[in-house]
């Protein structure tokens, strides 16, 4: 039984080395690598890293020191990208030459950057820290004042303040005229009333 499972094992094992080295090699192509270094702040560990070719089709885990090789690219035009928890990185477009005996050059792809050439072997530098979360303002005493709730009460204090200005005829004779306006309201929607 363990024997049998065995040869099983070993022949996947060959099947996939046979489609992973043989085929690629079995068509004439040359294929070629990609060399470069991540250059981050000593408390952070590379390992933890990836660098990502065209999306998942090749990946490297950089080693401690930053360093990063991917193997197997045959002359075409990649796009590297570095995944990092704690840091954003620009992404780079990769060509490899297939006319120039696998000349690699590198340039910038962030859009938001003008398109410059990158040395080769790459040493690709984070452009920011990651930012996760909106830093929390500080109280800020007159935000208060711009505040609706706030400009209705100060509203409702200045007339209550300017009462004590109006003479005590005038606001019993309003007052009056306010009532009878009230009472005329009243009679005149009351069931009956022409």
């Amino acid at each position: 039984m363990a024997d049998a499972a065995r040869r099983t094992l070993l022949q996947q094992l060959l099947g996939l080395y046979f489609l992973l080295y043989l085929v690629p090699h079995a068509s004439g192509e040359k294929l070629f690598s990609i060399r470069g270094a991540l250059s981050v702040p000593r408390e952070s560990k590379p390992s933890n890293m990836r660098v990502v070719i065209n999306g998942g089709e090749h990946v490297a885990v950089p080693q401690a020191n930053g360093r990063f090789i991917i193997h197997g690219l045959a002359p075409d035009t990649y796009h590297l990208q570095v995944q990092s928890v704690d840091y954003v990185f620009s992404p780079v477009r990769i060509d490899i030459s297939a006319k120039d005996n696998g000349k690699i050059r590198a340039i910038s792809a962030d859009p938001m950057n003008k398109k410059e050439r990158i040395p080769y072997p790459l040493n690709l530098k984070p452009k920011a820290q990651a930012q996760y979360f909106e830093k929390h303002k500080p109280f800020n005493p007159m935000g208060l004042l711009a505040n609706p709730m706030f400009l209705m009460m100060g509203a409702c204090l200045l007339l209550m303040g300017f009462s004590k200005f109006i003479d005590p005829e005038e606001l019993n004779k309003a007052q009056k005229e306010l009532q009878r306006q009230q009472l005329e309201e009243r009679q005149r929607r009351a069931p009956g009333a022409k």
